[in-house]
C-alpha cells in the first residue's frame, strides 16, 4: 500500500504537464487493493470498506493487473 495524498483547496485548478489533479466530490476516497482475485477497499484511516462497496470490489476483479 503506498501513501495516500490528502486533498488541498484551491481557487483554482493547477495547470502544467507536472500537475496531476482530481476535483473532490462529497463521499469516500479509497485505495483498492488487488492481489489476485482478492480485493481490498481501505480508507486513508485504515477502514476496511470491502463490504460496504461489492460492486467496487467485482468492477476491481475484472481489471487487467
Amino acid at each position: 500500500m503506498f501513501q495516500l495524498s490528502l486533498p488541498t483547496k484551491r481557487d483554482r485548478v493547477p495547470t502544467g504537464p507536472d500537475w496531476l489533479h482530481e476535483v473532490k466530490y462529497d463521499g469516500y476516497r479509497l485505495q483498492v487493493i488487488r492481489k489476485g482475485d482478492r480485493v481490498r477497499l481501505i480508507t486513508k484511516g485504515g477502514a476496511d470498506y470491502t463490504k460496504r462497496f461489492p460492486w467496487i470490489v467485482e468492477v476491481a476483479r475484472k481489471l487487467r493487473q
